[in-house]
Protein backbone atom coordinates (compact mmCIF):
# COMPACT_ATOMS: atom_id res chain seq x y z
CA UNK A 1 0.00 0.00 0.00
CA UNK A 2 3.06 2.49 0.56
CA UNK A 3 3.63 1.92 -3.18
CA UNK A 4 0.04 3.34 -3.60
CA UNK A 5 -0.27 6.09 -1.05
CA UNK A 6 3.12 6.77 0.11
CA UNK A 7 4.40 6.29 3.75
CA UNK A 8 1.66 7.11 6.68
CA UNK A 9 2.02 10.33 8.50
CA UNK A 10 0.24 8.92 11.27
CA UNK A 11 -0.77 5.18 12.84
CA UNK A 12 -2.88 4.79 15.58
CA UNK A 13 -2.16 1.07 17.04
CA UNK A 14 -4.79 -0.95 18.79
CA UNK A 15 -2.36 -0.67 21.93
CA UNK A 16 -2.72 3.37 22.01
CA UNK A 17 -7.11 2.98 21.91
CA UNK A 18 -7.14 0.67 24.52
CA UNK A 19 -5.03 3.26 26.55
CA UNK A 20 -7.08 5.74 25.30
CA UNK A 21 -10.68 3.39 26.36
CA UNK A 22 -11.63 2.86 22.98
CA UNK A 23 -11.04 -0.62 22.75
CA UNK A 24 -11.53 -3.21 25.62
CA UNK A 25 -8.61 -6.68 25.14
CA UNK A 26 -10.66 -9.43 25.71
CA UNK A 27 -7.18 -11.25 26.25
CA UNK A 28 -7.67 -9.18 29.87
CA UNK A 29 -10.54 -11.32 30.40
CA UNK A 30 -8.83 -14.72 29.97
CA UNK A 31 -5.16 -14.83 28.59
CA UNK A 32 -5.91 -17.78 27.01
CA UNK A 33 -7.84 -15.99 24.44
CA UNK A 34 -5.08 -15.06 23.00
CA UNK A 35 -5.59 -18.11 20.81
CA UNK A 36 -9.21 -16.66 19.36
CA UNK A 37 -9.66 -15.04 16.43
CA UNK A 38 -11.20 -12.29 18.84
CA UNK A 39 -8.64 -9.76 20.26
CA UNK A 40 -10.59 -6.64 21.05
CA UNK A 41 -14.45 -5.28 20.74
CA UNK A 42 -15.04 -1.13 21.27
CA UNK A 43 -15.97 0.26 24.50
CA UNK A 44 -19.18 1.78 22.63
CA UNK A 45 -20.14 -1.86 21.68
CA UNK A 46 -19.04 -3.14 25.58
CA UNK A 47 -21.18 -0.45 27.22
CA UNK A 48 -24.28 -2.02 25.29
CA UNK A 49 -24.78 -4.48 28.57
CA UNK A 50 -21.34 -6.11 28.28
CA UNK A 51 -19.86 -3.95 30.81
CA UNK A 52 -21.52 -1.63 33.42
CA UNK A 53 -18.77 0.68 34.71
CA UNK A 54 -16.35 -1.49 35.67
CA UNK A 55 -17.84 -4.77 36.13
CA UNK A 56 -17.61 -6.98 33.34
CA UNK A 57 -20.44 -9.31 32.51
CA UNK A 58 -18.68 -12.47 31.21
CA UNK A 59 -22.13 -13.99 30.00
CA UNK A 60 -22.73 -11.14 27.96
CA UNK A 61 -19.29 -11.24 26.74
CA UNK A 62 -19.42 -14.78 25.95
CA UNK A 63 -22.42 -14.42 23.94
CA UNK A 64 -21.55 -11.50 21.91
CA UNK A 65 -18.18 -13.47 21.01
CA UNK A 66 -20.50 -16.81 19.95
CA UNK A 67 -22.32 -14.45 17.84
CA UNK A 68 -19.41 -12.82 16.19
CA UNK A 69 -18.27 -16.25 15.46
CA UNK A 70 -21.60 -17.24 13.91
CA UNK A 71 -21.52 -13.95 11.46
CA UNK A 72 -18.01 -15.06 10.57
CA UNK A 73 -18.65 -18.99 10.10
CA UNK A 74 -21.80 -18.28 7.98
CA UNK A 75 -19.67 -15.69 6.00
CA UNK A 76 -17.32 -18.14 5.30
CA UNK A 77 -18.48 -21.72 4.15
CA UNK A 78 -18.18 -22.70 7.35
CA UNK A 79 -14.89 -21.69 7.95
CA UNK A 80 -13.61 -23.23 5.03
CA UNK A 81 -13.08 -20.06 2.60
CA UNK A 82 -9.96 -17.83 3.52
CA UNK A 83 -10.58 -15.76 6.36
CA UNK A 84 -11.53 -11.93 4.70
CA UNK A 85 -10.55 -8.81 6.97
CA UNK A 86 -14.32 -7.67 6.95
CA UNK A 87 -17.88 -8.75 7.90
CA UNK A 88 -20.99 -7.48 9.01
CA UNK A 89 -24.11 -8.89 10.28
CA UNK A 90 -26.30 -8.85 13.39
CA UNK A 91 -26.59 -9.94 16.89
CA UNK A 92 -29.17 -9.53 20.09
CA UNK A 93 -28.03 -7.49 22.63
CA UNK A 94 -28.62 -8.41 26.14
CA UNK A 95 -31.13 -6.11 25.98
CA UNK A 96 -32.57 -8.39 23.48
CA UNK A 97 -32.25 -5.22 21.12
CA UNK A 98 -31.28 -6.20 17.40
CA UNK A 99 -27.79 -4.44 16.38
CA UNK A 100 -25.58 -4.75 13.24
CA UNK A 101 -22.05 -5.03 14.51
CA UNK A 102 -18.59 -4.77 12.21
CA UNK A 103 -15.96 -7.67 12.32
CA UNK A 104 -12.74 -6.16 11.19
CA UNK A 105 -8.85 -7.43 10.93
CA UNK A 106 -6.59 -5.59 13.15
CA UNK A 107 -2.80 -5.75 12.90
CA UNK A 108 -2.45 -8.90 15.05
CA UNK A 109 -4.44 -11.18 12.75
CA UNK A 110 -7.29 -11.16 15.10
CA UNK A 111 -10.28 -9.66 15.04
CA UNK A 112 -11.81 -6.19 16.78
CA UNK A 113 -15.83 -6.21 17.14
CA UNK A 114 -17.40 -3.00 17.24
CA UNK A 115 -20.33 -1.03 15.97
CA UNK A 116 -21.22 0.28 12.72
CA UNK A 117 -20.13 4.16 14.09
CA UNK A 118 -16.95 2.97 15.85
CA UNK A 119 -15.73 2.20 12.19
Amino acid sequence: MDDIFGEPIYSYTSEQAVEDGVLFDIIQVNPAWEKNIFRYVTTNLMEQGYINGEELNIPNLMDLLIQATIIIRDASNGFKDKPEAFYSGDIELPSGQKQKIYISMNEYKRYTIMLPEDY
